[in-house]
């Protein structure tokens, strides 16, 4: 039966070229001609019925659906390159497939995983962040580390850490917020705002509620769309933002930021391990598990 796949070559000229944005270039580090690569394009394209690129003079650009589908595309070509060198190197008798949000794998996952490495150095971890919720439902994976309610079928899943979220800034700044006059102290400050690509939340009105602030006419506003940038800008000292654990325990750990204020919310969401039932009891699964629980969970803290 035809699994009516595109060729592996069309796909590697489309990472490439979706990377590069420019064909020669993608040609270059695939050895093969401009024309060769448009020509896998065009093939590629004509397959799905579906345009990936956007041509306009001399510029190159990714439509809608090539974004889209580019996510998917260096997925599989990463799987196989680690299958690949895990059949090569008879050393790497393991591997493990980790999903994960961005801002949580940089500032809770990355910074634990030498001491995993270092008791279980058979097993290879290959990481792969995602931005959006979509992603997770794939399952491609053996553990994901996911944020949410926990209410997922078909999955295994323990809470790690809820979550609380409160303002943030650097101590700079939370030095220009007088304690006698909050609410005054915070309308001097630049608001930093956070629209996540998959809910499209703001928690700032609820918590300024909660406080009994009501509506704070802040001094200006920047709004990102991922944690990682909005987080990025309260550590750099653009303004003061929400924060949210376990994403901001680092920082305040250091003193790189601050909680003026000690009002802290629960939101009901929370940082979660999971595993599709179906592999939840394999041993390299269970073994990161444990770790992870031990590492990373509210009773490590």
């Amino acid at each position: 039966m035809s699994r009516n796949l595109p060729s592996l070559t069309s796909l590697l000229a489309f990472e490439a070229a979706a990377r590069h944005l420019n064909f020669t270039a993608a040609g270059k580090e695939l050895h093969l001609t401009q024309t060769a690569i448009s020509h896998q394009i065009k093939n590629l394209e004509e397959h799905l019925a579906t345009r990936l690129f956007v041509r306009r003079n001399r510029t190159l650009a990714l439509t809608t659906a090539g974004q889209q589908y580019l996510e998917s595309v260096r997925d599989a070509i990463s799987l196989l390159q680690s299958a690949t060198a895990r059949t090569r190197d008879e050393k790497a008798t393991e591997v493990l497939t980790i999903h994960c949000l961005p801002t949580y794998a940089m500032q809770c996952l990355i910074p634990r995983l030498p001491e995993f490495q270092a008791l279980h150095p058979n097993i290879t971890l290959q990481v792969l962040t995602h931005s959006t919720f979509d992603q997770f439902r794939q399952r491609s994976y053996d553990i994901a580390f996911r944020y949410g309610t926990g209410q997922w079928q078909g999955l295994k899943t323990e809470l790690l850490q809820s979550e609380e979220i409160f303002p943030v800034c650097t101590p700079e700044l939370a030095q220009e917020i007088n304690p006698e006059t909050p609410q005054a102290g915070l309308a001097q400050l630049a608001q930093i705002r956070t629209y996540f690509s998959s809910t499209y939340q703001d928690d700032w009105p609820i918590w300024l509620e909660a406080a009994g602030f009501g509506h704070v006419d802040f001094a200006r506003e920047i709004i990102f769309n991922l944690q990682v940038t909005s987080l990025h800008a309260i550590v750099s000292g653009a303004g003061v933002g929400l924060g949210r654990t376990p994403l901001i325990n680092r920082y305040l750990d250091t003193g790189a930021l601050c909680a003026p204020f000690k009002l802290r919310l629960k939101t009901g969401s929370g940082y979660y391990i999971v595993s599709p039932e179906d592999k939840a009891s394999q041993r390299r699964i269970q073994v990161f598990w444990e770790w992870a629980r031990q590492a990373l969970g509210t009773t490590s803290k």
